[in-house]
């Protein structure tokens, strides 16, 4: 069965019809036995940790479009299965997890979760005022220590600031000869200052990096603060629109904290994170648009396949972009939403439109 789905050609078919990409995904993601909770890749996992043959069928069906989201039977995440695995040396799981990253996040279904940022209202170091997420965001830390033994770095509070004057201010502070430092801004005792660790590289470092007391778990003010720090969002919405629309997703147990577990799961803020940084690079590669007004040459700026036709979720996300509407805006996202159906109506079938009827009076 493995050598059938992974042997399938990729054509110039639309998308969802046989022998696409996406029709092609959702073969490698279906379960090996009836009944079964978790896909095929889940097995080839785990398998691949007694023989490291099958690490390179994973590696194989991650680059087809096999779904990196997926848990074992258990409901372990497949990401913290391999980042365990690396981390307790198995090579094979550390190059697979730079794999599993790497998609995890893309291809996103912009229609129903666009991930869409607009840089406006963004976080500012507090101390230079300098927009926070593109100049390294760095705490003031301390380190965690098990039996004498020091372990990883974690934020004392959570403030946030550019690098250059956490490093100023640390240096400022060394130059006083004090027994130990101090956040400029709660004043909270902390040993070093350090940049926010790269998620795309390791999530679980991320993770720990939050633990502010190490019990495992992050606190929700932590993460508003932190993802003001690393991407574009509105600070005014955040707190809102977390509250009112994803916060629950990430937090299944409702106690206002995210532990590692609820961290990786499907659907959860390493998840979501991740996608809204996909879609900013992509944003980047694309550059601007033309204007709508021309509507042939706006078209085949979005139409990044080169086939011809959008998708409704790609149609909302390009429309995002001209409005200037974030993933944060929810009542607005829902008119652009109600414009485009009616829009759709008549010109378009099933999820996509061709580039002729877009353009059409």
């Amino acid at each position: 069965k493995l050598a059938v789905w992974i042997g399938l050609s990729v054509n110039n078919s639309p998308n969802g019809c046989v022998g696409s990409p996406q029709s092609r995904a959702s073969l490698l993601d279906v379960p090996l036995d009836v009944g079964a909770r978790e896909a095929m890749l889940a097995k080839v996992l785990q398998r691949g940790m007694e023989d490291e043959r099958w690490l390179q069928v994973a590696r194989a069906m991650v680059h087809l479009g096999a779904a990196v989201t997926g848990a074992t039977a258990s409901g372990r995440p497949l990401l913290d299965l391999a980042l365990t695995e690396a981390d307790h040396g198995h090579s094979g799981f550390r190059d697979l997890t730079a794999s599993l990253l790497e998609k995890l996040g893309d291809g996103v279904d912009q229609w129903d979760n666009p991930t869409v940022l607009v840089e406006e209202n963004t976080a500012e170091c507090p101390i230079c005022m300098e927009v926070l997420w593109t100049s390294t965001p760095t705490a003031f830390v301390s380190f965690s220590t098990r039996g004498g033994v020091e372990g990883n770095p974690h934020v004392i509070c959570a403030h946030f600031f550019c690098f250059d004057c956490a490093s100023q201010q640390y240096m400022k502070q060394q130059s006083q000869n004090v027994d130990e430092f101090e956040c400029p801004i709660c004043r909270a005792p902390a040993t070093e200052v350090m940049p926010l660790p790269d998620i795309a590289i390791n999530p679980r470092l991320w993770f720990q990096f939050l633990d502010v007391d190490g019990s495992g778990t992050i606190e929700k003010n932590t993460v508003v603060q932190t993802l003001e720090a690393m991407l574009p969002i509105d600070t005014e919405n955040l707190r809102t629109v977390l509250t009112e629309n994803v916060w629950d997703e990430w937090d299944k147990t409702g106690d206002h904290k995210i532990s590692e577990r609820e961290f990786f799961d499907t659907g959860g803020l390493l998840e979501w994170i991740r996608g809204h940084q996909h879609e900013l690079k992509a944003a980047q590669a694309r550059g601007n648009p033309p204007p709508l007004s021309d509507a042939e040459r706006w078209f085949r700026h979005w139409d990044t396949s080169k086939r011809g036709r959008l998708r409704r979720g790609e149609l909302l996300r390009a429309l995002c972009e001209e409005a200037r509407v974030s993933s944060l805006e929810p009542k607005r996202i829902k008119k652009l939403k109600d414009g485009i159906e009616a829009f759709w109506w008549g010109r378009a079938s099933d999820d996509l439109i061709a580039r002729d009827s877009f353009s059409r009076r």
